[in-house]
C-alpha cells in the first residue's frame, strides 16, 4: 500500500495534526467477549487505547523526545490526549525487515516520556503500531506486552476505503496469537515456598499467643507481600493460613506460589526446539532448578517490614505447588487467599462465572474459592 515507512508517515501526518486526531481513519468496530482470556485482555486494551484517539494534540513528529542531546529517540507520533491526560506514542512499520526495532523502540520511547515525568504510571503511555504486515516476531513481542505486561497498546493496519481514501481498521485481536497455543497450567507450572512466620521466643506458649493477638499484623504482611508481587511484574497466588499441627512453632504461615518460568524445561513436558534450547537444558538440568527465582523470595522478603519485633519469619521449602498444597491442607485453618498479575484475571473470571452459576455472595479472598480455582485451572 505503501513504497515505504515515510510515505505512510506523510499520508497519517494530515490527520495526526487535526482536531480529532487518527481516529478519523479508524474504522467502526464492536468487540464482542473474546473466545479466551487471551483475547478479553487485548480486546480491553484496544478499548482503552481507541478512547484516547478522539481529541488528540501532536506534540512532536519524528523528532527527538530524549531528555538528553546525545539519545536520539524519535516516535513516528506523540500525541497527547487533553481530556484523559494520556500520552499516546503511535509507531509505524511498513516492512518485515523493520519489525524487529519495534519492542526496542516502544520501550525506549515510553523511558523517554517516565525521564520526564518519573511518576506517571504505566497505563498513562499508550500505544499505537500501525503496520502493513504482521510478522510473528512482532505479533508475539505485542502480545507478550498485551498479555504479560500489561502495557496498553492497539494494533491497526491501513485499508483502501470504497473511494480510495485511506483507512486504519484494529488488526483483529485473535489472531495476535497463536489460539492453538491457549494459556494453560499443569502440575509443573507453579512452584514456590512457605514463608513460616515464627513468633519470638518461638519455644514458648507466649510466642504463640503473641502472633495470635497480633492477627491483623499478620495480614498486613501478607497484603505487602502480594502487592510486591504485583510490583514485581509476577503471576501467582498465595494463601494466608494457620497451622493447627500440635507443637508446630511456625503458628502462621504464607503458602506463596508463583508461575514456573522455567516449566517447559521440566523433564515431563520437555521441549527441545534447537541447539539453543539444549543449551538452556543442559544449563538448567545441571543445576536443577525449582523455578523459585530471586523475584520470589524478594516478594516474600517484604513481609518482614510489619512483623518485626513479634515474628522471626523465614521463606522456606522450594517445592511444586502440588506439594505445598499437600503440606498446607493437612492440618490448617485457611485466611486468606490472593492472586495477582494473570493468575488474578484468570481468578475473577472464574469468580464471576461462580456469581453468576450460584447466585451466591462469596467473599473476594475466600481461601476455599481460591483452592477450588486453582484446582481449576490445572490441567490434569
Amino acid at each position: 500500500m505503501f513504497e515505504n515507512e515515510q510515505e505512510m508517515q506523510l499520508e497519517l501526518s494530515k490527520y495526526a495534526r487535526e482536531f480529532g486526531g487518527l481516529s478519523e481513519l479508524i474504522q467502526e468496530h464492536e468487540f464482542d467477549k473474546g473466545n479466551s482470556l487471551e483475547e478479553d485482555i487485548i480486546i480491553d486494551s484496544y478499548k482503552y487505547c481507541l478512547e484516547s484517539l478522539y481529541e488528540t494534540v501532536l506534540i512532536s513528529e519524528d523528532e527527538n523526545i530524549s531528555m538528553f542531546d546525545k539519545e536520539q529517540l524519535k516516535p513516528d507520533f506523540l500525541l497527547f490526549d487533553p481530556g484523559f491526560e494520556k500520552f499516546v506514542i503511535v509507531e509505524l512499520k511498513n516492512a518485515k525487515s523493520a519489525t524487529r526495532q519495534a519492542g526496542t523502540e516502544l520501550g525506549a520511547y515510553s523511558n523517554a516520556i517516565k525521564t520526564h515525568f518519573p511518576m506517571i504510571a504505566d497505563s498513562d503511555i499508550t500505544f499505537i503500531v500501525i503496520s502493513s504486515v504482521w510478522p510473528t516476531l512482532l505479533k508475539n513481542y505485542l502480545f507478550n506486552e498485551i498479555f504479560w505486561r500489561k502495557k496498553k497498546v492497539l494494533c491497526l493496519q491501513p485499508v483502501v476505503e470504497e473511494d480510495n481514501s485511506i483507512g486504519l481498521e484494529c488488526f483483529p485481536p485473535d489472531q495476535l496469537f497463536n489460539k492453538k497455543i491457549k494459556t494453560n497450567f499443569n502440575r509443573c507450572s507453579f512452584s514456590g515456598m512457605q514463608y513460616c512466620i515464627y513468633g519470638k521466643g518461638i519455644y514458648s506458649g507466649e510466642a504463640i499467643d503473641a502472633l495470635d493477638n497480633n492477627i491483623e499484623r499478620v495480614k498486613s504482611a501478607f497484603e505487602r507481600i502480594i502487592r510486591k508481587s504485583q510490583q514485581n511484574n509476577s503471576h501467582g497466588f498465595a494463601f494466608l493460613w494457620k497451622d493447627l499441627r500440635q507443637g508446630s512453632i511456625a503458628r502462621y504461615s504464607v503458602t506463596f506460589v508463583d508461575i514456573n518460568p522455567f516449566e517447559k524445561y521440566h523433564k515431563d513436558v520437555i521441549e527441545i526446539e534447537n541447539n539453543f534450547s539444549e543449551r538452556l537444558y543442559r544449563c538448567l538440568s545441571e543445576h536443577e532448578v525449582t523455578g523459585t527465582t530471586g523475584t520470589t523470595i524478594d516478594s516474600m522478603r517484604n513481609g518482614d517490614y510489619f512483623l518485626d519485633g513479634i515474628a522471626n519469619p523465614s521463606p522456606e521449602h522450594s517445592l511444586p505447588w502440588e506439594r505445598l498444597k499437600g503440606y498446607m491442607i493437612e492440618a490448617s485453618e485457611l485466611i486468606a487467599f490472593k492472586s495477582w498479575g494473570v493468575i488474578a484475571d484468570f481468578h475473577e473470571e472464574y469468580l464471576a462465572d461462580l456469581y453468576k452459576e450460584t447466585n451466591n455472595d462469596f467473599k473476594y479472598d475466600d481461601p476455599e474459592i481460591g483452592l477450588m480455582f486453582t484446582e481449576s485451572i490445572i490441567q490434569k
